[in-house]
């Protein structure tokens, strides 16, 4: 497994071309009756690609046109690994807080058993 100092580096080098969202494809009928995908599910034109996300709230949907695939299917794979890299990231950051609460658990239950005199009375033998 590597190290938050290895992982890091490769974090800032996905983050500047990821693009966040997701990816899909959809082949559609143009709705001309005289054509074959009318009539035809098979023969529907497509697939197409379409990059979705959300913005404001709202979720987006945007046609990518064949040119833009390759790059929109890398900047998506960059998304991908970031999101890898950033949840390994995390896990490493978390078992030290992790630790750190253990060790004060086990303090408090140290303190509990110690056996304690109660003020104004006195300790029997």
């Amino acid at each position: 497994m590597k190290g938050k100092d290895t992982l890091i580096p490769e974090l800032t080098r996905v983050a500047s071309s990821m693009m966040q969202g997701s990816l899909s494809q959809i082949a559609r009928r143009c709705g001309d009756p005289a054509c074959a995908c009318f009539r035809d599910p098979a023969r529907r034109h497509g697939p197409h690609l379409y990059w979705n996300f959300r913005h404001q709230g709202r979720l987006v949907s945007v046609y990518v046109p064949a040119a833009q695939t390759a790059a929109l299917r890398q900047a998506h794979a960059a998304w991908l690994r970031f999101l890898e890299l950033g949840t390994q990231i995390s896990a490493r950051n978390r078992q030290p807080f992790l630790q750190q609460l253990q060790r004060e658990k086990k303090k408090k239950k140290k303190k509990k058993k110690a056996p304690s005199a109660r003020p104004g009375r006195e300790a029997k033998p």
